[in-house]
């Protein structure tokens, strides 16, 4: 497998909602506490993932500094949900919720853009060009609501989980083989000398 972490993290993003839903139903609460801690452990193996796709250094440092920082929101708003701490709440959603909760998923977004023009190939790279063309197009819309005077939390919520979409194409691009991922040249000694 290319990335074992990356195909966690993907798992992670993707599973936090049905889980989410799942203990919501069982229990009849907890679904915020579980999303939120779900979503704080794949930012935390997506930042250790970044490292093994073949990017610039300094983009991979970006997605790994946006991930991590991404994963410690999502930790603290958790946490805030399940300990009921007016001062940690505030925190957690007042503060870093509002523009750092927005600035580190459009680097993330960034991140993943590269990784397609930089990493990705074949089927897979058809695949990343779908879903980063959705979502791309989903952050200038969430822009030009935001330039013209309307929230986002005024459209519907099931938009938002066309930001699921990279997630999708990561958990198939880590899976690839490493052989999938960049084949074997034969090296000049390999070749048989021609003629005589």
């Amino acid at each position: 497998m290319r990335s074992p972490r990356g195909f966690l993290a993907a798992i992670g993003f993707l599973l936090a909602l049905p889980i989410a839903v799942l203990c919501q139903v069982l229990f009849g609460s907890g679904s915020g506490v579980v999303v939120h801690l779900a979503l704080a452990l794949g930012s935390v193996l997506l930042s250790f993932a970044v490292f093994d796709f073949k990017l610039p250094g300094w983009m991979n440092w970006i997605g790994c500094v946006s991930a991590a920082a991404l994963g410690a929101i999502f930790l603290l708003q958790g946490v805030a949900l399940l300990i009921h701490s007016d001062s940690l709440t505030y925190v957690a959603y007042q503060v870093l919720g509002q523009w750092p909760e927005g600035l580190f998923p459009a680097l993330l977004i960034l991140w993943f853009v590269a990784m397609l023009v930089f990493d990705s190939q074949g089927k897979m790279r058809i695949l990343g060009f779908g879903a980063m063309s959705i979502v791309v197009g989903f952050e200038v819309y969430r822009y030009t609501l935001a330039y013209l005077g309307t929230s986002l939390e005024a459209q519907p919520q099931m938009s938002r989980l066309l930001l699921l979409l990279p997630f999708v194409w990561l958990l198939f691009e880590s899976r690839k083989k490493p052989e999938d991922v960049a084949p074997q040249m034969r090296s000049s000694s390999d070749v048989a000398p021609s003629g005589g």
